[in-house]
């Protein structure tokens, strides 16, 4: 897998956009339910390859230069009659300050997330980079209300420009 997002990293420049998104989803447990995900989500536009896995999961892997959100993810697997929870996501984008508050802004899709992170380390990280474009881990948990706006857990700072 890191293999795939560090070709896709080096083929898509320093756009801002998700790279990987693994999202978990509630109540597929069934061959048919894996079918269904597998056919409903491969023909998204800016989707290169949808692994749905045993383990109630979806992985999908981006074109470069795609300008999908992770809200339109979710919401494509609601389509085919699933719940999104949680994702793990590669995303490239620059953090900021705003408001006192940290973000981190994905330019190639206009949208901006809170940012937040468990590890001291990881936090200078992301302050010694303000404004720079880098590519980041994170999971971003389901927003309890779609009006609230969403954020990113930043597990490691996996590349800088």
């Amino acid at each position: 897998m890191r293999l795939v997002w560090l070709t896709l990293l080096t083929a898509a420049g320093l756009s801002a956009e998700f790279l990987e998104v693994r999202l978990e989803v509630a109540n597929m447990d069934c061959a048919t339910c894996v079918q269904t995900m597998q056919t409903g989500l491969k023909r998204i536009r800016g989707v290169e390859k949808v692994n749905v896995g045993p383990q109630n999961s979806v992985e999908f892997i981006l074109q470069p230069g795609n300008k999908l959100t992770l809200e339109r993810l979710r919401d494509a697997i609601k389509g085919v009659g699933f719940t999104p929870r949680e994702a793990q996501v590669v995303v490239r984008g620059k953090p900021v300050t705003a408001e006192g508050k940290w973000r981190f802004e994905v330019d190639g899709i206009a949208k901006t997330y809170n940012l937040s992170s468990a590890s001291e380390s990881t936090i200078r990280s992301l302050r010694g980079r303000d404004g720079q474009v880098i590519t980041v881990k994170a999971i971003s948990p389901l927003p309890p209300d779609p009006r609230t706006m969403p954020s990113l857990a930043v597990d490691s700072v996996v590349d800088a420009k």
